[in-house]
């Protein structure tokens, strides 16, 4: 392989497919990154065998070929070089990348044993393609992804369930302690069900370029391939039954109180310091039109606010995890918020005043 390419260029592609790079990987070749000098310029790609990533840089090719690199190390090289343009050449097993008067050797594995990554496109009648609004992608990955498990113990907890229901998508992730569900109305295109890694659809989210996403199914590997622009993502898909989320879910409340997000967060960022020391728990009191947080922690001491609220229904008190109220917060940007309850063990709901499209369940917490 011989190449040159600018040092920008490969600097951002390196940050890019960086991300997904094994760095505990079960195979050596799992921490490095492919580099391929092809007819379409310098590609490269890494995986962690649930996430694939592919991005075209550009570049001259002098010479067909193509190593593996470890990604830590390119990296680094890469971006310390001064030089405007880099010049690629393998020999045998490594990479020299010279910049000006610098020249660093990088020793890599062949690029033989790197694991096959599918291209979107290949084998079109396999497929259904279809179009997807990013603008979709950042409510997903804003919204819903931060609430799947991080715990390996169920998998299909670890993703995202997509699903067509009427004239609209419904799109909902839960760890068993919390779970968001957001509904969009008439969606441009026909997106199939499927359940995917959080992961992938905030990496997705990341990388995405331009306003669309082109969506490719592979049904013979259980994958999908996401196209846009110079980058594609390829991702396993979660098999599994992913739990009814709407039998979780209230249908009628006996208290519902509404409060200005900004006060409720800064009042939460303080209830945090001694919610930490004490499981993470904060109770929340609610008497006539008043909101009252409580932390306390018997090494730290003790946190008591009081909010400003509009209420409809009765008193009632609970308890969450402050964490789970923070990650709502932090999903959302309404002025205003809604919390709604029953009793302190019943699930309580937060949703924004106005957006009836998003609902954030958290479970509560016994004091």
């Amino acid at each position: 392989m011989h190449a040159t390419v600018l040092q920008s260029d490969l600097n951002r592609g390196l940050g890019i497919v960086g991300r997904v790079v094994a760095t505990r990987g079960q195979l050596p070749v799992l921490a490095n990154i492919l580099i391929e000098a092809n007819k379409e310029g310098i590609t490269l790609a890494a995986t962690n065998l649930e996430i694939g990533l592919r991005v075209t840089v550009g570049g001259k090719v002098k010479e067909l070929g193509a190593i593996t690199i470890p990604g830590k190390n390119l990296g680094e090289l890469v971006g310390s070089l001064a030089g405007e343009s880099l010049d690629l050449v393998t020999e045998g097993e490594k990479l020299r990348i010279k910049s000006g008067n610098s020249t660093g050797v990088l020793t890599g594995i062949s690029a033989s044993e790197f694991p096959p990554i599918p291209r979107a496109g290949e084998q079109e009648s396999k497929r259904a393609g279809v179009k997807i609004d990013k603008s979709i992608l950042l409510e997903i990955a804003g919204q819903v992804a931060y609430a799947a498990a991080v715990d390996e113990s169920r998998p299909v907890l670890t993703g995202v369930r997509i699903q067509e229901s009427g004239d609209s998508l419904t799109i909902v992730a839960t760890d068993g302690f919390r779970l968001s569900r957001k509904q969009i109305p008439n969606p441009k295109s026909q997106i199939p069900d499927v359940i995917l890694p959080a992961r992938t659809i905030q990496e997705l989210a990341r990388v995405a370029e331009g306003e669309e996403v082109t969506m490719e199914m592979v049904k013979e590997n259980n994958q999908v391939i996401f196209a846009s622009g110079d980058v594609q993502l390829v991702s396993r898909v979660l098999e599994g039954n992913f739990p009814d989320v709407d039998k979780i879910i209230p249908q009628s409340f006996k208290t519902e109180v509404t409060v200005d997000r900004e006060e409720l967060a800064g009042a939460m960022r303080v209830a945090g310091i001694f919610a930490r020391e004490n499981s993470n728990i904060v109770r929340f009191k609610i008497r006539d039109l008043r909101f009252t947080i409580l932390a306390s922690a018997a090494q730290t001491g003790e946190n008591e606010s009081e909010i400003e609220i509009e209420k409809d229904g009765d008193d009632g008190e609970i308890a969450f995890n402050y964490k789970f109220v923070q990650d709502f917060l932090g999903s959302v940007t309404e002025e205003r918020i809604k919390l709604k309850i029953n009793d302190s063990l019943s699930p309580g709901v937060w949703m924004g005043e106005k957006d009836k499209s998003l609902i954030h369940l958290i479970m509560p917490v016994r004091v």
